[in-house]
């Protein structure tokens, strides 16, 4: 199951998180996969430790609007995808994620959309576009991908990906 929520944050809060995403710092690699043929790919992103999420109040309102609770929350990681990056079909087995369209802005024709896929790897059951302020809950053993932004997009598309236990 996938839900989508429009217009998740007020305009101000929208605003303050955008501005700790793009001064946050960030690694070079994955931190959700060991798959030796993805090294070759790194991604780039930040891990926000708990101080982190509760500064920008990340966490409340998602339990608030959720059936998700305080006890399941496991880790949160703000990925920064560049034009041109490579990005695999993953999932993330017994565990939900809330996954917040972090950019102020964005025209669809940039692309940075993000694909749901049955199973097989191989049928899109949803293709999410990148709409800012958006947040995405889905169970995480659903295979999903995005797809970078092209060249006339942002330099920087931000998500910001909280890890629920189940």
């Amino acid at each position: 199951m996938i839900r989508i929520y429009n217009d998740f944050f007020s305009n101000g809060q929208s605003s303050q998180i955008f501005s700790f995403v793009t001064r946050s710092l960030f690694k070079i690699g994955w931190e959700d996969t060991d798959e030796p043929q993805h090294k070759a790919y790194p991604n780039i992103h930040s891990v926000y430790n708990r101080e982190d999420v509760d500064k920008i109040d990340l966490l409340k309102p998602i339990i608030k609007k959720t059936r998700l609770t305080e006890k399941q929350y496991d880790k949160c990681i703000v990925n920064l995808t560049k034009p041109m990056d490579v990005n695999f079909i993953h999932e993330h087995p017994k565990q939900v994620v809330a996954l917040y369209y972090a950019n102020m802005s964005w025209n669809p024709e940039w692309g940075g959309e993000t694909i749901f896929y049955k199973k097989d790897r191989k049928t899109v059951s949803l293709c999410n576009p990148y709409t800012p302020n958006s947040l995405v809950v889905f169970d995480g053993s659903t295979p999903h991908t995005i797809k970078s932004q092209n060249l006339i997009g942002p330099s920087y598309r931000f998500t910001i990906s909280l890890f629920f236990n189940v």
